[in-house]
């Protein structure tokens, strides 16, 4: 059985083996990037975004995007591996008073609520996918506050969240390949642009959005549940 330093081992070194490789075909495939004017210059119809930030940075710059993706994997793995070799400690199974648990009843719903509409308009409207994990770990930072982190954890187990986030990242970088099925290079466009300004636009941004949100979120949850167990903080 692989034990978990191993696990991390090897989980770093595919990461930088994907980043090697990435790089290779990224600088055999695009030209030099140029100057920040360039980027503002970029017509509307080049990415399909109205957000015109998520469209340099979810396609102009979607290399740069996906590194970041890795070094925050990266990270959550980190932080729990670190965690690990701490005690745990006995978590109290009380919640917080009737009013904690009423403020979080109402906040929650409604961060998460946030949290969807910046991942599925972030390309058409303020927002993102990182911006909506963060609100959505958020949301579940205040049940785990209001309720107990005891009660939280039955929900999310933080052994089958690691599997999902795992699984999220892969199949995010199988998203990055596919277009060598077709014969094309890796994060070239596969998905129509759409008509600006419609949901069903931006190409591969949406989808891009989307996972970038469930990733994020489940990540920053697996660093929550790690601190709690470990050092008894939220």
């Amino acid at each position: 059985m692989i034990s978990r330093r191993g696990w991390v081992i090897g989980s770093v070194g595919l990461v930088v083996l994907f980043v090697v490789l990435l790089s290779f075909t990224y600088m055999a495939s695009y030209p030099e990037p140029g100057d920040s004017a360039r980027y503002l210059a970029i017509p509307l119809e080049d990415s399909g975004a109205a957000n015109r930030v998520a469209g340099i940075y979810l396609n102009t710059r979607l290399f740069d995007t996906l590194i970041e993706i890795l070094v925050f994997s990266v990270a959550v793995l980190g932080v729990r591996y670190y965690l690990s070799h701490s005690p745990q400690v006995s978590l109290p199974s009380l919640s917080e008073s009737a009013v904690v648990r009423t403020a979080a009843g109402i906040l929650g719903p409604l961060a998460l609520l946030l949290s969807a509409y910046f991942a599925t308009f972030g390309h058409i409207s303020p927002g993102g996918g990182f911006a909506a994990g963060v609100i959505a770990a958020s949301a579940v930072l205040y049940v785990a506050i209001a309720q107990g982190m005891q009660a939280t954890e039955r929900r999310l187990p933080p052994q089958r969240v690691a599997t999902a986030e795992k699984a999220v990242l892969l199949f995010l970088l199988a998203w990055v390949f596919l277009p060598l099925a077709f014969g094309r290079a890796p994060l070239s466009e596969l998905l129509p642009r759409g008509t600006p300004g419609q949901l069903l636009s931006a190409g591969s941004i949406l989808p891009y959005n989307i996972l970038i949100a469930v990733k994020v979120f489940l990540g920053a949850w697996l660093v929550i549940a790690a601190f709690a167990q470990h050092r008894g903080e939220l």
